[in-house]
C-alpha cells in the first residue's frame, strides 16, 4: 500500500477515536405536546367524584419546558360549550404566553358567535383544511414548524359532524369541505415542502379518527379529541391517540431523528392531578381577574 494511503488512514482512524460519539452519530429529538377539550377549565376541583385538574396545572408543566426542542399543541374544544366570551379571551391569551405553536380548531371555539371567533382567533396559529368562514378558508395550508433543522408537518381537519347541535346563525356562516380530501392535499402539500415527519390533527369523534387513521397511512400520527374518549395505539413507527376528558392529560410524543430520518417515537399520556400537581401563578391570577370582571360585566349587563 502506498505509505501516503496508509497514513492517511491512520489519520482518519485517530480522528474517529478522538472525536465524542454525539459528533459521529449524533440524534436529534424533538417532543410534540399536545392538550386537548379544555372545556373552559382555568383551574380544577374535585367536581363530585370527577376531577378536572384545569389549566392551571397544565400550564406549570409546560412553563418548564425547553422551548428549543418542544412543539406545543391543542387539539380545539379548549373553551366552555356555552357562550362566554370572557372566558374565551382569557385561555387564548394564556395559550399565547404559554407558546403554543399550532391551535387545532374545535367546533367549541366557535361557541361565542362567529364574528367573536374570527376578531379574536387572530391572537392564535389556529388551522383546519376543510373550512370555511364567511367564505374564507380559515387555512388553506398546512404549517411547518421547524426544531433543530427538523421540519415537522402540521394540518387540521375537523368532522362536519361536530356542529349538528349548532344553531343556524354559525352553521350558515361556515362551510365544510370533504375531509378525507383536504387531508390527502395538506399532505402531499407537507411532502412536497420537505416535512421530516407528517401530523394530522384531526377533531371529531374517536371512531371515525380510527377509520380515517387506517384508510389514510401515509400520515406518521393522528392525534384526534372531541368526544374526550381517552385512546392510544401505536403501529411501528405510527401513532393515533386521543388525550381523553377535561384537559386532565398533555401528550407527549418524543420523536428522535437521525439526521432528517425517523429512527425512534414513543408517546405518553401525562395524567394531571388535581389535589397534588402543582399550579401556575399566572393562570391562578388570571382566574382571579377573570372572576372580578365576569362579577362588573353581569353588573352592568355585559357578556
Amino acid at each position: 500500500m502506498d505509505k501516503r494511503v496508509a497514513y492517511r488512514l491512520l489519520a482518519a482512524v485517530l480522528l474517529l477515536a478522538i472525536l465524542p460519539a454525539a459528533l459521529i452519530s449524533a440524534d436529534t429529538d424533538i417532543t410534540i405536546y399536545y392538550t386537548a377539550s379544555l372545556n373552559g377549565n382555568l383551574i380544577g376541583c374535585e367536581c363530585k367524584g370527577v376531577p378536572k385538574a384545569g389549566l392551571s396545572t397544565t400550564a406549570a408543566y409546560l412553563r418548564e419546558l425547553d422551548q428549543s426542542s418542544s412543539i406545543i399543541l391543542d387539539l380545539g374544544d379548549f373553551n366552555d360549550a356555552r357562550t362566554d366570551e370572557l372566558l374565551s379571551n382569557t385561555i387564548m391569551d394564556l395559550y399565547v404566553e404559554l407558546g403554543y405553536d399550532v391551535i387545532s380548531l374545535g367546533d367549541q371555539e366557535l361557541a361565542s358567535g362567529v364574528d367573536f371567533f374570527k376578531e379574536a382567533s387572530k391572537k392564535l396559529n389556529f388551522i383546519c383544511s376543510n373550512i370555511e368562514i364567511d367564505g374564507q378558508a380559515l387555512s388553506p395550508e398546512p404549517v411547518i414548524v421547524e426544531r433543530k433543522g427538523i421540519k415537522i408537518g402540521i394540518a387540521a381537519v375537523i368532522n362536519p359532524d361536530v356542529f349538528f347541535f349548532y344553531p343556524s346563525g354559525v352553521k350558515d356562516r361556515i362551510e365544510l369541505g370533504d375531509l378525507e380530501k383536504a387531508a390527502a392535499d395538506a399532505l402531499d402539500d407537507l411532502e412536497a415542502a420537505g416535512s421530516s415527519y407528517n401530523l394530522l390533527l384531526y377533531h371529531g369523534n374517536t371512531e371515525a379518527a380510527k377509520q380515517f387513521y387506517a384508510q389514510q397511512t401515509g400520515w406518521d400520527a393522528v392525534l384526534s379529541a372531541h368526544d374526550q374518549v381517552l385512546f392510544e395505539q401505536q403501529d411501528g413507527m405510527r401513532l393515533m391517540a386521543s388525550p381523553g376528558e377535561e384537559g386532565n392529560r398533555i401528550g407527549m410524543l418524543e420523536l428522535s431523528f437521525r439526521g432528517n430520518r425517523l429512527k425512534e417515537v414513543s408517546n405518553t399520556l401525562r395524567y394531571f392531578k388535581y389535589e397534588a400537581d402543582p399550579e401556575d401563578e399566572g393562570v391562578l391570577q388570571a382566574f382571579e381577574d377573570y372572576k372580578k370582571e365576569l362579577i362588573n360585566n353581569l353588573k352592568n349587563g355585559k357578556k
